[in-house]
């Protein structure tokens, strides 16, 4: 692929579309695109969406189309919300989106009862047949029995002590101890866990495998094939199963592919590869040299396994700040017509994702010279007011970040790469008041406010 210059915008002006000829298949798209939205506005009022409340998250689909989508929706019975808020029954997203990032934007832990995540085709699809339809083909939310079969799938490459990690990062207000965790009975005083799962949890912990998953036959290798590919999750790994597809051949051949799934189909082998620690370096400095020709006081600090120390690393997030708090304004399409300009970034990913002040964009890179492979880069602009969190959040791990969050929740506090807030107010998973920000210049002031001693990122792998 040729690269990209400057960020492709999703809605281009519409004196553009309204040429005399179409030359690319991006530019008919572009024109069938708008044709459509010609279509839902001339459409009569009807009763659709009677009894739905929907809530169209903008990452990815943009503020014109949201507002598309919310005129349609009022004008066939529906309302509409601007946040997930009690009443909300269907949360849209962008088809290219995952339930993790989803997650993280609406900022929950897990979608609040009988609230659907769902793809914006199915809103264009319910509008364009004037149905309401199924979401089950379009829904981001794994059905519980796939979930448990996944989760155990993933549990047999884990050893004893990182599967008593996983679970105590994920049900931190459990208090067992390692020893106890191979007990039926306290196994089962874990929150979501029945008999039956806790069986299986002591025989994993007891003998690092699951008899019951001799009889699966080739779905495991094949499903761990496809969710490597980078825009495809597990549903739309099930999916490709069920499909009869076996192979990247297949998929290549046989499948719907986004563009997204095309380029992850197309560097498949590259992103498997961890590069080493020094390659990542390189792809930082390439990023901070960019960054500090603009303005030589922008900060460029890369989070993740390499903050971690770690000797190799499956990506690369680079966050950029500005310590006066307000040249960080306006230097995010300039770094990447910069780095697109190099020849550095090969593919975007995501252009342009907003997340209140912070900006991200997710695409790919590749160093110059000969011999070297395509690698995953992210690159965040943040407010330095938000650069302590951000860079907690950004430089992990998981189960770090988990354990962290769950400790604020203790304290009637959040914490988010935002912000550490106070005083916030719950009903259930759901937050009803966000609470109050707290001052948090350094990451040991956020260490500091929760009550607990600072470790330094070398030590947060647990």
């Amino acid at each position: 692929m040729e690269p990209r210059h400057g960020i492709m915008k999703a809605f281009p002006k519409v004196k553009r579309i309204y040429v005399n000829t179409v030359n690319t298949k991006a530019e008919a798209r572009q024109y069938n695109t708008f044709a459509h939205y010609n279509l839902f506005f001339s459409s009569a009022p009807g009763n659709t969406f009677n009894g739905v409340t929907v809530y169209v998250l903008p990452a990815g689909i943009g503020n014109a189309r949201c507002q598309i989508f919310q005129r349609q929706i009022q004008q066939n019975g529906g309302q509409t919300e601007n946040s997930l808020c009690p009443g909300v029954t269907h949360v849209v997203v962008d088809d290219s989106m995952d339930s993790d990032r989803a997650l993280r934007l609406l900022k929950v832990d897990c979608m609040p009862s009988g609230v659907q995540l769902v793809k914006c085709t199915w809103l264009s699809l319910c509008i364009n047949e004037k149905q309401l339809l199924d979401v089950a083909s379009y829904s981001l939310i794994l059905p519980k029995r796939l979930i448990s079969y996944l989760w155990f799938c993933r549990m047999l490459v884990l050893n004893r002590f990182e599967l008593f990690l996983y679970l105590m990062s994920s049900w931190p207000q459990s208090r067992l101890s390692f020893s106890e965790c191979g007990c039926r009975e306290e196994a089962c005083q874990i929150p979501g866990i029945g008999k039956r799962m806790a069986d299986k949890i002591v025989e994993i912990m007891e003998s690092g495998h699951l008899r019951k998953l001799d009889h699966i036959g080739e779905a495991v290798p094949v499903l761990e094939l496809f969710t490597n590919i980078w825009g495809a999750g597990a549903k739309t790994a099930q999916l490709w199963y069920q499909q009869g597809f076996r192979t990247l051949e297949d998929i290549a051949t046989k499948a719907h592919l986004s563009n997204v799934q095309k380029i992850g189909l197309k560097h498949y082998e590259d992103f498997l590869d961890r590069m080493p620690r020094e390659e990542a370096a390189a792809i930082e400095k390439v990023v901070r040299d960019a960054t500090q020709a603009l303005d030589p006081g922008l900060v460029a600090i890369t989070c993740g396994s390499y903050r971690r120390g770690k000797a190799t690393c499956g990506d690369v997030d680079v966050l950029i700040s500005h310590p006066d708090g307000k040249s960080h304004k306006g230097i995010f399409s300039k770094v990447l017509q910069s780095l697109h300009d190099s020849g550095f970034l090969t593919d975007d990913l995501v252009s342009h994702e907003e997340n209140g002040e912070q900006k991200k964009y997710m695409g790919v890179c590749r160093l110059p010279g000969p011999g070297h492979r395509h690698r995953r880069l992210d690159i965040i602009v943040v407010p330095y007011n938000e650069l302590a969190c951000a860079l907690m959040y950004f430089t992990g791990s998981a189960h770090f970040n988990r354990s962290m969050r769950a400790l604020a929740k203790t304290k009637n506090m959040s914490l988010s790469e935002h912000s550490l807030n106070k005083d916030v107010v719950r009903q259930g998973s759901l937050k009803v008041y966000g609470g109050t920000p707290l001052p948090t210049l350094t990451e040991k002031d956020v260490f500091r406010l929760l009550g607990i001693p600072f470790r330094q990122p070398n030590e947060r792998d647990w």
